[in-house]
């Protein structure tokens, strides 16, 4: 670490920092036993260890973890998009990946192959799974609000064995976490589209009753340096499923 980004003595790490989310999002952040892992997570745990602070890892169900972050339950949150909503209640820190929604779909759904736009899979009336705090950007988001062919459930996995079952058609997510998934799972009649439905710089979020302005610029100083050292790329690259890494961070 350079000289510039020493680590300050910040009254927020005299206790663990308190990161709330889903226990499932692999491979960004997932539980194995009692342990919290995953690049994002691993991370966050290794700047918050350069400012000399610790992390506690608090694990809910997809809903209940959203009602925490929109509580304020929480000091630090990850994987988020930028959203003018959300900047009101929290900071955010430079961003650390670039995240590119795609969707997967049964191969043998032949309407699918060559769609070119959400429109026309909403023209087609499939029925659409996704992530309940999830953000697909604003097209995505006036969809939800005038067509009632979308469904939530828990996880992705989940997401995805309903879609094997033909209880949905589509399931929308992160290219990273769609593909991660279908490497581990048993169902060789699903494939992801090659269409973008969305991309975003992806953020950690602070809550801003609890962690100082000053917190952050320090985090972001050590963030930066981490992109510049392409300490950050190596970790992502190290830990990612070779066949699924996106090449922007």
């Amino acid at each position: 670490m350079s000289n510039e980004s020493k680590a300050e003595n910040f009254q927020e790490c005299d206790v663990p920092l308190v990161l709330s989310s889903t226990s499932d999002w692999y491979p960004y952040l997932y539980q194995q036993g009692k342990q919290s892992l995953g690049v994002d997570v691993e991370l966050l745990k290794q700047i918050l260890s350069k400012m000399q602070c610790q992390l506690k890892v608090v694990h809910f169900p997809e809903r209940r973890s959203l009602f925490e972050l929109s509580s304020g339950n929480f000091d630090i949150g990850l994987g988020a998009s930028f959203t003018k909503e959300r900047h009101k209640k929290f900071d955010f820190s430079l961003p650390y990946r670039f995240e590119k929604n795609r969707f997967v779909y049964r191969a043998s759904d032949n309407t699918l192959e060559n769609i070119n736009g959400l429109t026309e899979i909403i023209a087609a009336k499939k029925v659409i799974a996704v992530n309940l705090a999830g953000w697909y950007g604003h097209e995505f988001e006036q969809a939800k609000t005038q067509y009632d062919g979308f469904i939530f459930s828990d996880t992705v996995a989940k997401r995805l064995k309903m879609l094997a079952y033909n209880r949905v058609d589509v399931v929308v997510d992160d290219d990273i976490v769609l593909c991660s998934e279908l490497a581990r799972s048993e169902f060789p009649e699903l494939v992801m589209h090659p269409l973008i439905i969305s991309s975003a710089d992806i953020h950690f979020i602070f809550n801003r009753k609890r962690i100082s302005p000053s917190f952050v610029r320090q985090f972001n100083q050590i963030l930066s340096e981490m992109k510049k050292s392409s300490e950050l790329e190596q970790l992502y690259q190290n830990q990612l499923p070779s066949n699924c890494i996106n090449p922007s961070f």
